[in-house]
């Protein structure tokens, strides 16, 4: 019997049911006239095999590499560099036919590679990324945490470690391992439209604005499954306990207080489940609109007593100056024909033509007059 082996294959002659030979790419003769042969032809580019106890033992060592990897074990196969499979716990049989020989020195260079990677621990090096990719999911577990954030690594479903910026990685064969992701950027928590009554029964509506960041990841993780709700409620119930204890003009004199008296129970609160409060502000008081019209009323009444205030003191200084200058001028007959002059000069200034109206016989006395 003639056989051909490609370069892609292996073979076994099976005589009377029984393995017999290994057959390497070529071509093979079998004599065996009295018996029954079949050829078992393999195809060795999947690299992975599934040989039984007399087989194997038929195949040269350099041929084929047989992994037994524990619980806590895994394998990676490369071809010419590049991974092809990732192993998991068991038996495992992987074809390392392939081989380049270099014909000056003939120095033999493997061209499938076996790596084993012991994965009883949970820390792990990130693993380049096309080997990440056969490994994900099953036994490998990474996470890329942006600038500004933190990653949680959870183990167990418990919290075990805080991850700085970068790429990390985990092995999870043995225990179960998870990653999340907090932003430690600053944040802000607006409160809109919050109604509270005032002391004296005026209800009126709120913008509450502060702004945040994490100080504790472990709190904030752990502490409170929503911290923004948390702090949310505590800017309420802040802004209802300083705004009760004020009536309305109070609270409009001493509005810029108002988030200073807010601060202290917000930032105890926020500190309880992770954050730290950077800034609380009172954007806006929204009074209800016949309050504000009525408001509007009082202001405009204070205004214009306070214009008139100032108008009977401008015109009492006036009078008064009148007076002083009346005096003068009765004291002193000179100087009251100096500011008739002035008073002459600055109406002919403003004069342009002068009509003279005259009756009968004024003509000749204007002439007299004027010769003269």
């Amino acid at each position: 019997m003639k056989i051909e082996i490609n370069l892609t294959e292996r073979a076994f002659v099976v005589i009377d049911g029984v393995p017999q030979r290994y057959l390497t790419p070529g071509v093979h003769r079998v004599f065996a006239p009295f018996s029954r042969v079949k050829v078992e032809t393999l195809n060795v580019s999947g690299l992975l095999a599934e040989l039984d106890e007399r087989r194997l033992a038929l195949v040269p060592q350099g041929d084929l590499t047989v992994l037994t990897l524990a619980d806590h074990e895994r394998a990676l196969v490369r071809r010419r560099g590049r991974p092809v499979h990732w192993l998991g716990a068991g038996v495992h049989q992987v074809w390392t036919v392939e081989r380049l020989i270099d014909r000056r020195t003939a120095a033999v260079q493997e061209l499938v590679t076996v790596e084993v990677f012991d994965t009883s621990g949970v820390e792990a090096a990130p693993l380049p990324p096309d080997v990440a990719a056969l490994a994900k999911g099953r036994d490998y577990v990474e996470v890329l945490v942006p600038a500004g954030s933190v990653a949680l690594r959870w183990v167990d479903g418990a919290l075990d470690q805080v991850l700085p910026p970068g790429r990390a990685a985990a092995w999870s064969t043995r225990r179960t391992v998870q990653f999340t992701t907090i932003e430690l950027k600053e944040r802000q928590l607006h409160v809109t439209g919050q109604e509270v009554m005032t002391k004296d029964r005026v209800t009126l509506r709120l913008n509450v604005s502060a702004s945040f960041r994490v100080a504790d990841p472990r709190r904030l993780a752990l502490v409170a499954r929503a911290p923004d709700d948390v702090v949310y409620l505590a800017m309420q119930l802040a802004a209802r306990d300083a705004i009760t204890i004020k009536t309305l003009d109070e609270l409009l004199l001493a509005r810029d207080e108002l988030a200073q008296e807010m601060a202290p129970a917000v930032r105890a609160r926020a500190e309880a489940v992770g954050l730290e409060l950077i800034e609380l502000g009172v954007k806006d008081v929204v009074l209800p609109g016949d309050m504000k019209e009525l408001l509007n009323k009082v202001i405009e009444a204070q205004k214009q007593a306070e214009a008139n205030v100032i108008l009977r003191r401008e015109e009492t200084n006036a009078t008064r100056s009148l007076a002083q200058t009346a005096k003068l001028l009765a004291d002193n007959p000179l100087l009251l024909k100096l500011k008739e002059l002035e008073a002459y000069a600055e109406l002919a200034g403003k004069v342009g033509q002068v009509h003279v109206v005259m009756g009968q016989g004024g003509l000749p006395t204007l002439q007299l007059a004027a010769t003269k």
